[in-house]
């Protein structure tokens, strides 16, 4: 709202000013950085710029150098755009002012649509786009860790690997049994021995007494 409001002050200035012979072009450059033509399609840098002034009533299109030249503007405020499909541009105020000779100064400052004025730009103009415009939300790259922060990816991930481990696990644990079961026989064979050598030992300490005693 404060952006149109400035447009029709700054259209009405120049309707008040129209009548006054008092005009000049205002000059200047726009240029593409790089790091921003990187990720233009074909055709989508300078080809598809376009300057304008006060919302459109005065417009033109840069040159293949990126040059351009808006003419027959009159003393005054003024708001001038550089439109692009994809990259953001500052606004720039253009302060139009007659001098003594007849010709008309042009003074630039960045637009500040609360105060009129910002910082004071060289000319003529040497304007850059500050940003680019994001249609879609960049995709996230994908990271193998990622998936291990996920309790689900967790579970899963366990599940898996029970059910291919526990097939291969089952044979050593029923051979681990089977040795513990052969171990356990030996013991109780062993102890079953010790028993019956015992018992032969007190038959025949028994045996012996009851000799002793007949011989007696």
């Amino acid at each position: 709202a404060v952006a149109a409001f400035t447009v029709l002050a700054f259209s009405a200035a120049r309707g008040v000013h129209a009548q006054q012979v008092a005009s000049g072009p205002i000059r200047g450059r726009i240029s593409i950085p790089q790091k921003f033509q990187q990720d233009l399609p074909l055709g989508g840098g300078l080809a598809a710029t376009k300057v304008v002034v006060d919302g459109g009533l005065l417009a033109t299109l840069p040159t293949a150098d990126g040059y351009f030249i808006v003419n027959n503007v009159p003393v005054g405020p003024h708001l001038l755009q550089v439109i692009h499909p994809r990259l953001v541009f500052d606004s720039v105020r253009i302060d139009a002012q007659e001098v003594k000779n007849g010709s008309v100064k042009m003074s630039a400052y960045l637009a500040d649509f609360e105060h009129g004025k910002g910082a004071k730009l060289k000319y003529p103009l040497g304007l850059a786009p500050s940003g680019a415009f994001v249609y879609l939300e960049k995709r996230e790259e994908f990271n193998i860790l990622s998936v291990f922060k996920s309790p689900m990816a967790l579970i899963s991930l366990f599940s898996f690997g029970a059910m291919f481990l526990l097939p291969k696990l089952q044979p050593m644990i029923e051979e681990e049994k089977k040795r513990q079961q052969e171990a356990n026989d030996q013991q109780e064979a062993v102890t079953a021995t010790s028993n019956n050598e015992s018992a032969h030992a007190v038959r025949a300490v028994d045996k012996g007494a009851a000799t002793a005693a007949a011989t007696a």
